[in-house]
Order: structure tokens, then C-alpha cells, then sequence
């Protein structure tokens, strides 16, 4: 059973019943698909849904896996305005609105791994990744397209994901009052930035906050022990020889040690 615009449209609170949602049977990435409408002057912001992916993305360049009948694929456009220009406070914004979300609808607990993947009893169920785009003639980037990729009720993965991936085991048909609530509170947490108050939250979540950890900068590998997470969402960490890093999105690659 695929998604239906109207019954999300239906679900949002009514200060944001005039986003425009568009439900998909399959799609190669919603993300795409926001991107190209935002380029031929779609009405911002919008919402795409799909029940499947052929081409889901992840950061990185890495696949998202998205099969049909089992997760919520969707992507949220946004015009680009103030604070909302940093990539960390896309990405951790949006982390928060898809945690809250899940334990609001569903009661399970969710943590998450800095900065934009969410997890449960260990293992991955969410992954999110946050892109720029420009209307078509325009040099500079307009919009910002946040794709979020969740796991309900898949059953089995990829042999490469079998070990990290799992699923929140909830039915699909959530799938619309999960994407509506994920809209809401990513839309009340970018109508009040630069307010970054929902930090508290995202960091009361982190898995990582206190732990030892390994990464990549610029080519290199680092161990350390990861201390706090500021408001404009750096990690920071303290080193080995006493001296400290703050990581930004895109800079590293994070495994717990």
C-alpha cells in the first residue's frame, strides 16, 4: 500500500497544512526529485515520498538500502535562509526532528551517532542526508533537500548490512503520521533558528558523547574521546597529546571504538 499525499496533508498541525506533498510509488531518490522540482521553481517547501528507491543515497556517495512495503523514504526542500546555510545544522536538526518523532509515535528509544544517523539497541535505523540546490539560471543555492531514510519493518538487508542495519520493527502503515510529525518538528526547529534549543535535546540522544572514538581528517587517522557537541553542532574532541578538535560534517568518517 503506498503512501498517500492527502491523508499526510491531513496529519500535519494547520499552520503547515499548505506544504505541498507528493507521494511516489517508486522513485530513484527523493532527494533527485526534490532537487529537480526545486530547480524548475517549485513552490518551497515541499514534501516527496516514496514507497521505494532504486538509487536511495546516503552520505558519501554510499547506496541507501530502500526496498518497497517496509520503510519511509521521504525528502523535505526548504528555501535557504540565515543559520539554516550550515550543513551541521541541517543535519543535526534534522536528526532531532526524526528522533523525536520516532519515540513520540512509537515510545522506542532512539540515540544518535554524530551527526545524522539514528540508532536502536546498537544498530542503525535511520539514515539522513541534507543537500543544496539552486533554481535552474541561478548560481548560488536556493534550497536545502533533507532526505530521510528509516527502516520499519524490514527483515533482512544486504549481506553488507546485515551486522549494522536493523529496523524499528513498528508496522508500515505508520508510515504517514511518521512523515507528517517528522515535518512538523523539523518545521518548528527551522522557523525559530537561529534559537538553537533543540541542541539540548540532540545531545541528551548522542551515543557518543563520553566515548572513545576513532576518525578520518583530511586523509589521516585519529583516535580521541568525544567531549561535547556545540550549538552549531561540531563535534569536539579531546586528542591524546592533550589538544582538542571540533569535526565538522563532512570532514570525518566516525566509528565507536
Amino acid at each position: 500500500m503506498n503512501i498517500n499525499a492527502e491523508n499526510i496533508s491531513a496529519l500535519l498541525p494547520e499552520k503547515y497544512r499548505a506544504l505541498h506533498v507528493t507521494a511516489l510509488g517508486e522513485t530513484d531518490s527523493t532527494n533527485e526529485r526534490a532537487k529537480q522540482l526545486a530547480a524548475e521553481g517549485a513552490e518551497l517547501p515541499l514534501l516527496i515520498t516514496a514507497d521505494s528507491q532504486t538509487a536511495g543515497r546516503g552520505r558519501r556517495g554510499r547506496s541507501f538500502y530502500s526496498p518497497p512495503g517496509c520503510g519511509l523514504y521521504m525528502t523535505l526542500a526548504l528555501p535557504i535562509r540565515g543559520a539554516l546555510s550550515s550543513a551541521v545544522t541541517l543535519t543535526t536538526a534534522a536528526a532531532a526532528a526524526v528522533s523525536r518523532a520516532i519515540e513520540e509515535l512509537t515510545a522506542i528509544r532512539t540515540g544518535i551517532k554524530w551527526v545524522n544517523d539514528i540508532y536502536v539497541s546498537g544498530k542503525k535505523v535511520c539514515g539522513i542526508l541534507a543537500e543544496t540546490a539552486a533554481r535552474r539560471g541561478e548560481a548560488q543555492p536556493s534550497c536545502v533537500v533533507i532526505g530521510v531514510g528509516i527502516n520499519l519493518s524490514t527483515e533482512s538487508f544486504p549481506d553488507e548490512l546485515a551486522d549494522t542495519a536493523a529496523a524499528l520493527g513498528v508496522p508500515v502503515s505508520l508510515r504517514e503520521r511518521l512523515a507528517a510529525r517528522i515535518c512538523a518538528e523539523l518545521l518548528d526547529i527551522y522557523h525559530a533558528l537561529p534559537d538553537a534549543g533543540y541542541m539540548e535535546y540532540y545531545r541528551s540522544r548522542s551515543i557518543v558523547l563520553g566515548r572513545d572514538i576513532s576518525f578520518l581528517a583530511d586523509g589521516r587517522a585519529f583516535s580521541g574521546r568525544a567531549l561535547s557537541v556545540d550549538d552549531a553542532g561540531g563535534l569536539l574532541v579531546a586528542l591524546p597529546d592533550g589538544g582538542e578538535i571540533t569535526l565538522r560534517s563532512g570532514e570525518i568518517t566516525l566509528r565507536l571504538a
